[in-house]
């Protein structure tokens, strides 16, 4: 009897392995492929971009909870699928390496809720807005409240009596108070003085489905984000990222949402799995900032570098080297 294996399942350090030993292989890695972007990570379209979107999805943003599994699960796996599988690879390698980093990725966000520090961290997700009768789900999806906001609301059909219940998830984001050094340059041009100004709103893992980037996903995330932070129990006047270099459309797109670039920085790392081995290759990151309205009071850095990872990926570069 033949036995299904679960990919799944698979002890991670088998994948650290492959990882381990694709950073000393000469094995010349493919460019043509997707890369990893930021902030931290962003697709290498913007959500601003045009993308295979064909009409204008109706969809509301909600909080992740942390009794929510099966919404953690459910965003890791898009946010994989979007950085890493938008040519919808069906090799055997290809999905080994998606389901260590779906695992990762889960473990990561359910890490940030059980953690004692006291740092703020938040995430969001977008999900489409659909009638009742075409959920797959319908018996068990969450009906849309009265309170919520749906965005694009008018490409409803609200002629019926049918109810309105959420979909599938169109995209994720996270902001977290983070250990961000911005340099003593960039430091005196913030309002307010502190002695811990190293330590900021760090905004990342923002990923829109390809289908959806025309509908104002991306934007609406980042939205909740800035909005989110207003209302912390430290205040600050400031939100930062990382975007790859070369990623111009997302540079693009934070730009016309206020965002400035201070520097760039080339010692920055990203995850290839267009070879055979998962590797940590070299990239350039910009450093993005906005400014709030507010003012800003000190959370030590101690407290906000417990938990927070540059991205979900990482928590791997001790295993994988720089």
């Amino acid at each position: 009897m033949k036995r299904i294996v679960n990919l799944h399942q698979l002890p991670a350090f088998f994948f650290v392995v492959l990882a381990t030993l694709g950073t000393s292989t000469s094995l010349a890695l493919q460019t043509a492929a997707p890369r990893l972007v930021a902030p931290s990570r962003t697709a290498k379209s913007s959500p601003a971009a045009t993308g295979a979107a064909s009409q204008v999805i109706p969809f509301v943003i909600t909080q992740v909870e942390k009794d929510e599994i099966g919404e953690m699960q459910t965003a890791s796996e898009m946010c994989v699928n979007v950085f890493f599988n938008e040519d919808n690879s069906s090799s055997l390698l290809k999905a080994m390496q998606l389901a260590y980093l779906r695992n990762l990725q889960y473990g990561e966000l359910r890490m940030k809720f059980f953690t004692s520090s006291e740092a703020m961290s938040e995430m969001f997700v977008a999900r489409e807005v659909v009638p009742a009768t075409e959920s797959p789900n319908s018996r068990n999806a969450k009906q849309v409240g009265a309170a919520d906001r749906i965005y694009n609301a008018k490409f409803l059909d609200t002629t019926t009596d049918d109810e309105f219940v959420l979909g599938g998830v169109l995209g994720f984001v996270e902001v977290c108070e983070k250990k961000f050094r911005l340099g003593e340059k960039y430091e005196s041009s913030a309002s307010g003085t502190s002695t811990n100004s190293d330590v900021r709103p760090f905004l990342s893992n923002l990923s829109v489905r390809e289908d959806a980037r025309r509908s104002g996903v991306g934007s609406a995330l980042v939205d909740s984000c800035e909005t989110a932070i207003r209302s912390w129990p430290r205040r600050y006047n400031e939100i930062v990222l990382q975007v790859e270099d070369d990623n111009t459309l997302a540079r693009k797109f934070y730009e016309k949402r206020g965002y400035v670039a201070l520097f760039a920085d080339p010692a920055c790392r990203r995850f290839d799995t267009t070879g055979w081995m998962l590797r940590r290759v070299p990239t350039t990151k910009v450093a993005m900032r906005k400014m709030l309205n507010g003012s800003r009071s000190p959370l030590s850095s101690s407290s906000a570098g417990q938990f927070s990872l540059d991205s979900f990926f990482g928590n791997l570069r001790q295993l994988v080297g720089n």
